[in-house]
């Protein structure tokens, strides 16, 4: 049995990710749907009634999922200028390695105001106007949402610390990247050139 198994490799995680998948898949179709049933009744001078609370449920768990797949795969919006700027890699993931730890404490914290919104919204449980679907519903998403990218957040900071406390860096290289001899020394199969090999 390998001893290199990663919680990536568990039944738990792939589940997870498939049904995240199927979430953001039926979400997507149902809003679209929804919108186009609405336009074409309205152009027949039709009302489609409570169409948009069901559209902004859907919309809901779409938005707060999507982002939260987001942070599964790292594909959330960043502003990456310091890697722009420094090229040596052990510097470079060192302030990776703040970022992520600020984006995770900013992260839980949001975790917190969402668990006590969630918490007021089951117990006063209010709904939606028209249709009366639970705030409860919508509201589930933000915290679900905040809580999966939480989970995520914590599980790659982790990772990516064991990582650079090893071998001094941990992220894929740019063009122009390089490491220190005595990192490069500690990973066998590194293949990122050291600042005298990238100057020829």
């Amino acid at each position: 049995m390998s001893t290199n198994r990663t919680l990536e490799d568990t039944a738990f995680w792939k589940i997870l990710i498939k049904i995240m998948r199927i979430v953001l898949i039926i979400c997507s179709v149902v809003s679209t749907g929804c919108i186009l049933v609405a336009v074409v009744l309205r152009m027949m001078g039709h009302n489609f009634y409570g169409s948009d609370e069901i559209i902004l449920l859907f919309a809901m768990w779409l938005y707060f999922i999507g982002a939260a797949y987001g942070s599964y795969e790292n594909s959330h919006i960043k502003a990456d200028l310091l890697n722009m700027y420094i090229k040596n890699m052990h510097y470079k993931d060192l302030m990776n390695l703040v970022a992520q730890g600020l984006t995770t404490i900013i992260n839980a914290i949001l975790v917190v105001w969402a668990t006590d919104t969630m918490i007021w919204t089951l117990t006063r449980n209010p709904a939606t106007t028209s249709l009366k679907i639970p705030i409860a519903i919508p509201k589930g998403a933000i915290f679900i949402g905040l809580c999966l990218m939480l989970f995520f957040h914590v599980y790659y900071l982790y990772k990516n610390y064991k990582k650079y406390k090893k071998f001094g860096y941990f992220s894929s290289p740019n063009e122009g990247d390089y490491i220190d001899e005595k990192y490069k020394k500690l990973d066998p199969s590194c293949a990122i050139p050291t600042k005298m090999e990238l100057n020829g």
